[in-house]
């Protein structure tokens, strides 16, 4: 009787990601931003202020006009596809505050992980160390952080398809971690009279920077094919929309 109650709050839990509209938007959002750094990765000596406050404020207004436009088309999509199709009573219109909370955890979710491993690195070892290794430990450990949130979520929601995700997203970031270490890393030389950002300093970012875009577009993709593949399955499994028996 317990894993039956259960299996019922599993399901309920998970029943925003029943039809693949959410991880569909997941993954076309983590493309965009994927493509904002491929495209605007090349930091250079005398335009790095100019150029990372530029590629910051890209990333920052994508990330909030891309997520308010996600809410609002998966909310359209629950109301005219996914609920008539599993007699769900259509649901309250998204206020503009809950819309703020999630554009704000949204954001947690994608910055904390990444200001955590750099905060956690500096403890580890000298600056020097972190700095040129950067490219091989910032993937995989984005990589496994994102594999952590996506195997408890699997787990709270009772979906399979979440951890293997999980474990693809981990994967492709120590892969990515293997190519990077298989090139070689940055040769740091000090020189505390320079004032300025040394090419070896602004080579690791530009390498560390690719392979966080390698790895935000690989798991949008990833999440695309779920997505659409869960979409697929959930509309043969449901062609027509719910009736009532009179």
């Amino acid at each position: 009787m317990n894993i039956q109650i259960d299996t019922v709050i599993k399901r309920t839990r998970a029943y925003w990601f029943v039809d693949g509209f959410t991880e569909m938007a997941a993954g076309g959002l983590f493309i965009l931003l994927a493509g904002i750094l491929l495209f605007g990765r090349n930091a250079s000596q005398p335009s790095f202020p100019s150029w990372f406050l530029s590629v910051t404020g890209k990333i920052a207004v994508v990330k909030i006009f891309g997520i308010l436009t996600a809410v609002l088309l998966l909310w359209w999509l629950k109301d005219h596809f996914t609920y008539p199709r599993t007699g769900f009573v259509r649901g309250n219109r998204v206020t503009a505050t809950q819309v703020l909370i999630l554009i704000r955890n949204v954001i947690l979710f994608l910055l904390l992980p990444i200001f955590g491993l750099l905060a956690a690195s500096l403890f580890i070892a000298s600056a020097d160390s972190v700095l040129s290794s950067m490219p091989i430990w910032f993937p995989v450990g984005l990589g496994l952080l994102w594999a952590v949130l996506l195997l408890l979520a699997g787990e709270w929601m009772g979906l399979r398809r979440f951890r293997l995700i999980g474990i693809t997203i981990l994967l492709t970031g120590i892969v990515i971690g293997i190519y990077q270490l298989a090139i070689g890393l940055p040769t740091f030389q000090v020189n505390p009279q320079q004032r300025i950002l040394p090419p070896y300093v602004l080579e690791s970012v530009n390498r560390t920077l690719a392979s966080l875009s390698f790895l935000v577009l690989i798991s949008g993709v990833i999440l695309l094919i779920s997505g659409l593949v869960t979409f697929l399955r959930y509309r043969k499994e449901n062609p027509t929309p719910y009736a009532e028996d009179v």
